[in-house]
């Protein structure tokens, strides 16, 4: 997937992060089944990180992130409101992370 490609080498030098969404809205694959494998390749191979973002519910952006499904917790305080909610799927995205070249997280 050549847009793939250029989009992991767009910005070495800076650490970029990707919705599910917003990777097939900048690929525009024929298949989002094929795209997912890529990505899951990628992550495999330790080119990209994949990481469970819980998103604030009222405020805007997340509010931890989680390596696993299973580290993410059934409830957490929104940090961005103050208050302690029920984590859900709804609350879920994943993230796809390029790393800068020099980033070895």
């Amino acid at each position: 997937m050549k847009k793939l490609d250029e989009i992991l080498n767009a910005n070495p030098n800076r650490r970029s992060e990707y919705t599910l969404e917003r990777m097939m809205e900048l690929i525009e694959p024929r298949d989002r089944d094929e795209l997912i494998l890529a990505l899951g390749n990628l992550v495999h191979s330790g080119r990209i990180q994949k990481l469970i973002r819980v998103v604030s519910r009222r405020g805007q952006g997340g509010i931890g992130d989680f390596d696993s499904i299973e580290q993410v917790p059934s409830e957490m305080l929104d940090s961005r409101t103050g208050v302690n909610v029920e984590v859900t799927p709804d609350d879920l995205q994943f993230i796809y992370v390029v790393p800068a070249q020099h980033d070895h997280r």
